[in-house]
């Protein structure tokens, strides 16, 4: 019968478990198998420290716990060396390790890769194309190593030597495509799908009698206009296949085409929508609306707007001193909400409707907008609202000293409608120095004819007319005293004029209150 070897170990030993222990002196790690020595190291030879320990964790002289504590190691580090072990023995530990590969982009490959970004292709087609990863790729065109084509790189006949599809091609196309209707892009689709691409690079092709497409023509008006400056400020959107240009772009080309709600773009064919900006197809109804919904979180919109206000009255000062101001009635026709009911004289109805307070320059340009629900009236919002705001935007304001020394001095002139007549309004923009310009609602008794003489007034758009002008001061409601200008016309009509600016030539007050038809202009492109 066997006898049972009792655990005795050397003074001064670490139990590993009953029947191991291990010591440390002068540099080396002895282990020991009760009172005999097994194995010892250089404690330094972290290699066969590994394999030691692995290979009594394999022939089940400890567990890999045990190794774990008694050293103080990570236990995750002792599993790898036994599965080293068990895979490669002992020679494992001491094979030569692996160095980094070649480059990838070697210059032979780099060349290929601009090759490809210069016909137009994107980050992901060319990487499919080569066999490299995208980030590889990204991570060289961030280093300056690569760059992408520009959209006028990209649409230059030699990049795009294939024949214009036709409608009834890219229909076919469209419809057979694998991800839905118009998705032919799938590789692109995929890699924003696994959130790999920023956004989709613009990408135009030849096509003909694409619908709608002449909204193009007015891109670069849309682009001098701001449509897309401080967008990036104010606006972010998650890594997609749409970015910020497309769905912008897409919302003004949308307005352009009188497409009034997004709602109506589910009727429309959206792989040639996408044509017009350059995508294989636009987004569904459905992700508009939520881009849409992310974008106007906040108070983003405003201030984007209030940004490109201050940027449009710095370019023109001379317009942004005499402002338009005139409400639009916008009918709602969705269900998400019940607005209050207006009158809507185009449709001689009451309908739920907004109330558009818009800011116009004498030529019709628009300034900024003021959306109510609730329709307080134009004098409210002109007061609490627009001159607050006009106050701190138009430039080149006269300053306070200026103002003291010149008491008939003003600031800026607004002009409005008869909605906006009121004496004790007017009186009150006196006194913060803002001219007020409107039709006088109560114009009593005609002129003698022969107060009238003919004057030369030159229009907003720079065309000279001939006019028979007539002034007088009226003290208006027993409160403020103001010019009363009025034009003669040849039926014998006589249209009188209220301002408070005391300053400019009778013609001038003239051609502003009269040009007022570039903003009813306005109104009428936009209904």
């Amino acid at each position: 019968m066997p006898q049972m070897q009792l655990p005795i170990f050397p003074v001064g030993v670490t139990n590993i478990n009953p029947n191991l222990a291990f010591s440390k002196q002068d540099g080396r790690v002895t282990y020991f198998n009760g009172l005999m020595p097994v194995f010892f190291h250089d404690q330094n030879d972290v290699r066969t420290f590994r394999m030691i320990t692995a290979q009594f964790c394999v022939n089940g002289n400890t567990r890999q716990a045990e190794i774990a504590r008694a050293f103080g190691v990570p236990l995750i580090s002792v599993k790898r060396a036994v599965k080293l072990y068990r895979d490669k023995g002992p020679a494992g530990f001491y094979a030569t390790p692996r160095r980094r590969g070649p480059a990838v982009l070697v210059p032979e490959v780099l060349a290929q890769a601009q090759q490809l970004l210069d016909q137009g292709l994107s980050v992901s087609q060319v990487a499919a194309r080569l066999g490299l990863k995208a980030d590889t790729l990204s991570k060289a065109v961030r280093a300056g190593r690569l760059h992408k084509a520009t959209p006028l790189e990209q649409t230059r006949p030699e990049n795009h030597p294939q024949e214009a599809s036709s409608k009834s091609q890219r229909s076919a196309e469209d419809a057979a495509a694998p991800m839905g209707m118009g998705a032919t892009n799938t590789s692109d689709r995929v890699w924003a799908g696994l959130g790999l691409l920023d956004e989709m690079a613009v990408d135009f092709k030849p096509s003909l009698d694409v619908p709608n497409a002449g909204v193009l023509l007015a891109l670069p008006a849309l682009l001098v206009g701001g449509l897309l400056r401080h967008t990036e400020k104010y606006f972010e959107l998650p890594r997609g296949y749409y970015g910020l240009k497309s769905i912008f772009l897409l919302l003004a080309f949308m307005a352009l085409a009188r497409l009034r709600s997004v709602e109506r773009l589910r009727y429309c064919a959206p792989g040639e929508w996408g044509k017009i900006l350059g995508l294989d197809r636009v987004p569904e109804v459905r992700t508009l609306r939520a881009k849409i919904e992310h974008l106007s979180d906040a108070e983003h919109p405003t201030q984007w707007s209030a940004q490109l206000c201050n940027d449009w009255m710095a370019a023109s000062p001379q317009s942004a001193a005499t402002c338009y101001v005139d409400g639009h009635v916008r009918v709602y026709f969705g269900e998400q909400t019940k607005l209050p009911r207006h009158y809507v004289a185009r449709e001689k109805l009451c309908m739920r409707a907004t109330t558009d307070y818009w800011v116009n320059a004498m030529d019709g340009q628009p300034f900024l907008v003021i959306t109510k629900e609730v329709d307080p009236g134009l004098l409210q919002v002109l007061e609490n609202d627009i001159i607050p705001r006009l106050e701190n935007d138009i430039p080149n304001q006269p300053t306070k000293e200026e103002l003291a020394g010149d008491p008939l001095r003003h600031r800026f002139t607004v002009i409005f409608d008869r909605e906006g007549y009121s004496p004790d309004f007017m009186g009150r923009m006196k006194d913060r120095h803002i001219a007020c310009l409107t039709y006088h609602k109560y114009p009593g008794e005609s002129w003698p004819q022969e107060e009238f003489t003919a004057q030369q007034v030159r229009l907003a758009n720079g065309n000279l007319v001939e006019m028979k002008l007539a002034e007088r001061g009226v003290l208006l409601g027993k409160k403020v005293w103001v010019r009363e200008v009025r034009k003669l016309t040849d039926s014998g009509h006589q249209t009188s004029i209220l301002s408070t600016d005391y300053r400019s030539d009778l013609s001038c007050v003239a051609a502003a209150m009269f040009a007022r038809w570039s903003q009813e202009n306005f109104f009428k492109i936009h209904a």
